[in-house]
């Protein structure tokens, strides 16, 4: 009850962007904002387990510089503390910025497109220390995911995966951590409502992760990588402008150490999203 309350607090107060702009909440997408258009994020995403729970909140922003190029980067804040392995797809206190091509935009048929998006991003330590990240010193470090999928009126596919390098600090290196995702969205044509009501679909997102081991005072600590993977539905509502989503996820298969990181139990996230179009026609 008392994370229950917590919860609720931070979501009235501020929250993140981990969504990926009207898309799932915890896996990767490929839609971008359309040429001028602004985009903004506020969320929470926790994750508990045997030795507590973390939760991450901050602010994104994107701005969409031509009808397939977006510009964007992310002011995060976490508190609690779950001692829990490095995670990329639900993200910690790193400060980011980057940019999304839609290299691939390819319209089958009436409402129907196969798209494909990559992207770049440098991430720098913010000014508050991690609340699980074994005390280590930080560095920057630099990202890259590339997604591709189907999507239509009724139905969502899409398959990615990413990659997160940090560079070396004091002799301590964080690990470098390996992301996927496959996620099956659905729009129910009893919920495909136009522009001025609410519009509901939802999603199974499944999702995986495999960190490296990590290197303190230039010693690899042992038993310090991890591979996880993770399942569960989410919730997307969207009405005008405004988007709000929220899932959970739990584990399908574990393998990190409980004597360093505990047992992580369940991952959830609560996201509000606004999208101020321009004159230009969305590609969302």
């Amino acid at each position: 009850m008392k994370s229950l309350m917590v919860l609720a607090c931070a979501v009235a107060l501020t929250a993140t962007a981990f969504a990926a702009d009207h898309g799932p909440v915890f896996s990767y997408a490929t839609p971008v904002n359309s040429e001028r258009e602004f985009s903004f994020d506020t969320g929470i995403f926790g994750r508990n387990g045997s030795r507590g729970t973390q939760f991450s909140t901050g602010s994104g922003f994107g701005y969409g510089v031509t009808p397939h190029l977006t510009v964007n980067f992310f002011l995060p804040a976490t508190f609690g503390s779950g001692n829990l392995p490095e995670s990329r797809i639900v993200s910690g206190s790193e400060w980011s910025a980057g940019a999304s091509w839609r290299f691939l935009h390819s319209v089958t048929s009436v409402g129907k497109r196969i798209e494909s998006t990559a992207s770049l991003g440098l991430v720098v330590p913010g000014p508050q220390q991690d609340s699980g990240t074994l005390n280590l010193h930080r560095a920057p470090g630099i990202t890259g995911t590339l997604v591709t999928g189907m999507a239509s009126r009724s139905q969502y596919i899409w398959v990615g995966g990413g990659y997160t390098r940090f560079a070396e600090a004091s002799h301590d290196k964080r690990p470098d951590t390996l992301s996927w995702s496959a996620v099956y969205g659905y729009r129910p044509a009893g919920l495909r409502r136009g522009y001025d009501q609410w519009d509901y679909r939802g999603f199974a997102e499944l999702t995986g992760e495999h960190t490296g081991a990590v290197r303190a005072g230039g010693l690899i600590l042992p038993n310090s990588s991890s591979t996880t993977l993770w399942l569960g539905p989410s919730v997307l509502a969207i009405f005008k402008d405004v988007a709000i989503e929220g899932g959970v996820q739990g584990p399908l298969f574990r393998d990190a150490s409980e004597s360093i990181y505990g047992r992580e139990r369940i991952r959830f996230g609560i996201n509000l999203s606004y999208l101020k179009y321009s004159s230009h026609t969305s590609s969302h």
